[in-house]
């Protein structure tokens, strides 16, 4: 019964009570705002660094992998010949003929120790300069394989220019990424 009389009762707020409840309310949307200011936003904050910083090692962690490969290559190219940099003189390759070059990039880098993954000629490309083709290439092995690959392929008669160069380490070896245009006979 006691319930009862209670539930029947209307609840009358007199203006001190309104403006106890105002200030709590107000209370409690400054004690929310300071939370998210002094803990929720140092949060997200920590959050973004750690991600920036993971992202940092990894990108240190593959120079440091490249670096030995780096300085080998600088190496060797400052005690290399005059004769074995320069450039050879343009023979380029028919047309009816440039199907093999695939085969022919692969071969030389077997011969050299490095195994090809894939190199692929790109028709589409003749679209852009007729007088040259593009050729892509993956190639995986050693520093010394893929070194002799890139300056084979870099004295190569039939290149008309190297456009890319992607090196990285895989596995304890290297996977060299080339982008190339074979020169065509007209």
């Amino acid at each position: 019964m006691d319930l009862k009389l209670l539930l029947d009762k209307k609840l009358v707020l007199s203006p001190e009570m309104r403006t106890l409840a105002l200030r709590v309310g107000l209370g409690a949307l400054v004690l929310l705002a300071a939370l998210y200011a002094l803990v929720l936003m140092p949060l997200r904050e920590s959050t973004r660094l750690e991600a920036d910083i993971a992202d940092t090692r990894e990108r240190t962690q593959r120079q440091q992998a490249l670096m030995p490969a780096w300085s080998s290559i600088a190496a060797l190219s400052q005690n290399a010949s005059l004769g074995a940099v320069s450039v050879p003189r343009l023979e380029p390759v028919p047309r009816t003929r440039v199907y093999l070059m695939p085969e022919q990039i692969a071969h030389m880098a077997r011969a050299l120790g490095v195994e090809p993954l894939e190199v692929t000629l790109n028709p589409a490309s003749l679209g852009q300069d007729s007088t040259s083709i593009q050729a892509s290439g993956v190639f995986s092995g050693q520093m010394d394989g893929v070194r002799a690959l890139l300056m084979d392929i870099g004295r190569a008669p039939w290149l008309a220019r190297l456009e890319r160069v992607e090196l990285r380490a895989a596995d304890g070896r290297l996977e060299v990424f080339l982008q190339l245009r074979i020169a065509l006979a007209n």
